[in-house]
């Protein structure tokens, strides 16, 4: 993931994003709880408080809501299950996200598309 594909997702500048790469920035707590959520994985873990990123604790309900989403088609969710069978598990909530961003993308060229017919 590019810096400026991490600053999209939390809506914040790609310097900003450079700054907490390499340690010159300290992120909000709003900040803070955006890359948690989108990598599903717990404030404890992504501050280095505890070793264990509790994945399945919060990629579970990050699924559900994913395959319950009314705009994804059966090939985006089956080339989600199947990157997360055959790729570490830590890998799952970024494969995720890079399907959501997907999907959205699409909803978006689409209602781009209806807007130019009218």
């Amino acid at each position: 993931m590019s810096q400026a594909e991490l600053a999209e997702i939390l809506d914040v500048t790609q310097k900003q994003v450079s700054r907490l790469e390499n340690g010159t920035g300290k992120p909000s707590y709003d900040i803070l709880l955006k890359i948690a959520e989108y990598f599903c994985v717990s404030l404890d873990y992504l501050t280095g408080r505890y070793d264990d990123p509790e994945y399945e604790k919060f990629l579970i309900p990050a699924e559900k809501e994913f395959f319950q989403h009314p705009d994804n088609w059966p090939e985006l969710i089956k080339q989600y299950k199947q990157d997360k069978a055959t790729n570490p598990i830590s890998l799952a909530p970024v494969f995720l996200r890079s399907c959501e961003i997907f999907r959205e993308n699409r909803i978006r060229s689409k209602r781009d598309e209806e807007q130019k017919t009218f």
